[in-house]
């Protein structure tokens, strides 16, 4: 018995081991492919961590380049004008004009060095932690493969018969377990560099767009794709070439030009989300993927980057559909494609698009083939645009120019509500546009928002604003238009750059305190709709963007989009308040607490239709 023992010990364990081998046991072997797909999946987040480890260090190299330069430029100049006033010490009395310029400089050096030394700092500590991050998911990775070798190896007894248990086998659940769409959010906080956001711009990205050909090599072409209010598009075409710059390859005006092909129409589409499982044969099919879906042109099969990029795009076109609807833009019947009608006779619900020097518009046939079609207006010889009727209503208001005097002024600052003659208005311009943004009057279209702002301030209201205060500056006179280029100019710089006619009360404070008492008061004037009174306020320093945190963050533009007209019989003035805020800074897609603009605010505080109607065109 003592003998038998042993062997009948010994046959069981062959037996065992027999019942544990991976190829023979189905447990195993599924647990196996799980593991070894989580692995994967390790090594594919380990991947991405370890590009943007590069392009963190990349930028990080940019930017110190960049920030290097401006000091140790201006060390070397500084290095050698010392030099040179040492050498010529006997021309002490030429050097002594040069030596307030030169500590100037030097506290100017110092400022850029710390300047640097401090962003190197924060650089630092963000490479520090996103290095963290990846270690982490590095981490993961070597785990999950440890796991998988384990279980292929067929260590499937004791803790590793829990292991195998444990094992997540879908798709989904690895993907759960490991995180892996939550890859940007864990190096959100590591990170310095945030893409700016396009101005009129929805929402723009990476989608994957099947192609309508089936003779085409590749199924699904990655585009960038541009959402705005009006419709979608991708961009098409272009080649990198050794400069970095993209080219399509063409010759004339639109060479090195991306075409911007249109999609749809917002107004007109329909958003059809594709379910993950194919219900004939019961299988997974393609995920993130939706549908575009609309009356005049073929439908576009777009699949999204991850389950956050794909509810974005969904929700998106559907929350552009919703605002295009409420604001009763309703598609007509020349929109739509009837029988025996080409697209290029279709109309577009916005007329106004034209070509950029980036992007060109374009619709794309229904095969696919990508050829152009211009709609037949675009045949049509150009018609010259209308002026604007305000125009000689603003010229009679001011025969004079606001800074010099001269008679008939044909040139204008948008944003300081002032008539300038042709010589100060080239003074005006090498202020820069954050000063004075110049038109001329017979050169350009002023838009109708543009010339009533005009007609509300004028060059009598704007100079009792900016010239308040000469009586109390000694040895200032206004120039006059047969003084020479170099007094105009000391003139406006003075009067506009530096605001030195300005008055202020004592009360008022110092530089920080006045602009948020500024901001205050131009917020309450934009509430009233009262041009002078915020114009007032921008020129003592008033930020256009400043945010009431009384009032869940909302800017000057949100409570003017709501104004009303006064009671006493006062003309309203909110469309010249808000083109005077926007002329000035202000964002018409900043958005407060609730994540309103001024538009959904203007919609939903039931301002008035003219309000509504210069809002959405100016998002559009």
């Amino acid at each position: 018995a003592g003998p038998g023992t042993p062997r009948k010990h010994r046959s069981g364990g062959l037996r065992r081991s027999k019942s544990t081998n991976p190829d023979e046991d189905p447990a195993v072997a599924h647990a196996t492919a799980a593991a070894n797909l989580r692995q994967n999946l390790e090594q594919i987040r380990l991947a991405q961590a370890n590009a943007e480890l590069k392009r963190f260090q990349l930028l990080k190299k940019l930017d110190s380049l960049k920030t290097r330069r401006n000091f140790e430029l201006g060390e070397s100049v500084l290095a050698s004008l010392f030099g040179i006033r040492t050498y010529f010490g006997h021309c002490s009395d030429l050097v002594q004009g040069i030596t307030p310029q030169l500590g100037k400089l030097q506290d100017q050096q110092t400022v850029s060095r710390d300047k640097f030394d401090k962003q190197k700092r924060e650089w630092d500590r963000k490479e520090k932690g996103l290095s963290q991050a990846i270690s982490e998911v590095g981490i993961a990775a070597a785990n999950a493969g440890v796991i998988a070798e384990a279980i292929s190896q067929g260590q499937g007894t004791g803790p590793g018969q829990s292991m195998i248990a444990d094992q997540p086998t879908s798709l989904e659940a690895i993907e759960e377990e490991v995180k892996l769409w939550e890859l940007p959010k864990l190096f959100a906080d590591s990170t310095k560099y945030i893409r700016e956001p396009t101005p009129g711009v929805e929402v723009e990205g990476w989608l994957y767009k099947k192609a309508s050909s089936r003779m085409t090599m590749n199924a699904w072409n990655k585009r960038w794709f541009i959402l705005d209010k009006s419709g979608l598009y991708y961009l098409k075409g272009g080649v990198l070439t050794e400069s970095g710059n993209r080219t399509t390859g063409q010759s004339g005006p639109n060479a090195g030009v991306l075409e911007r092909v249109k999609v749809c129409d917002i107004v007109l589409c329909t958003v059809r989300e594709v379910a993950e499982k194919n219900n004939k044969q019961n299988e997974k099919g393609l995920r993130f993927c939706f549908e575009i879906i609309s009356p005049n042109s073929r439908p576009y099969m777009l699949q999204a980057c991850g389950p956050a990029d794909y509810r974005m795009w969904v929700d998106s076109i559907r929350t552009c559909l919703e605002k295009q609807l409420s604001l009763g833009n309703d598609p007509t019947d020349d929109m739509l494609l009837v029988s025996g009608m080409k697209k290029s006779k279709r109309k577009s619900p916005q007329n106004n698009l034209e070509s950029t020097p980036t992007s060109t518009f374009r619709e794309e046939s229904e095969e696919g083939s990508g050829i152009s079609r211009q709609s037949s207006a675009d045949n049509q010889p150009p018609q010259p645009k209308p002026k604007n009727p305000a125009v000689k209503k603003i010229l009679l208001a001011n025969p004079f120019c606001a800074d010099c005097g001269a008679k008939d002024p044909d040139w204008v600052s948008l944003n300081l509500g002032v008539v300038v003659c042709i010589d100060c208005s080239g003074v005006h311009r090498s202020l820069g546009v954050h000063v004075s943004k110049v038109r001329s009057v017979r050169l350009d279209d002023l838009s109708d928002p543009e010339g009533k702002l005009l007609l509300s301030l004028g060059n009598e209201k704007a100079n009792k604003i900016w010239e308040a205060g000469l009586a109390h500056q000694s040895g200032w006179k206004r120039p006059t238009a047969e003084d020479s280029r170099a007094t105009k100019e000391n003139w406006i710089k003075s009067k506009y750059q530096w605001k030195g006619f300005i008055e202020y009360d004592d009360k008022d404070g110092d530089e920080k305190a006045r602009e948020e008492k500024f901001s205050q008061d131009l917020y309450e004037a934009a509430r009233r709709g009262d041009v002078e009174k915020a114009a007032l306020a921008i020129a003592k320093g008033a930020n256009p963007s400043w945010k009431n945190p009384e009032e869940a963050d909302k800017t000057a533009l949100h409570v003017c989009a709501i104004s009303h007209p006064s009671q006493d019989g006062q003309p309203w003035r909110g469309i010249e308040c808000a083109e005077l805020l926007i002329q000035n800074g202000a964002k018409v897609d900043t958005r407060d607490k609730e994540h309103h603009s001024a538009l959904d605010i203007c919609l939903v505080g039931n301002g008035e239709e003219d309000m509504v109607t210069y809002l959405t065109s100016k998002t559009s």
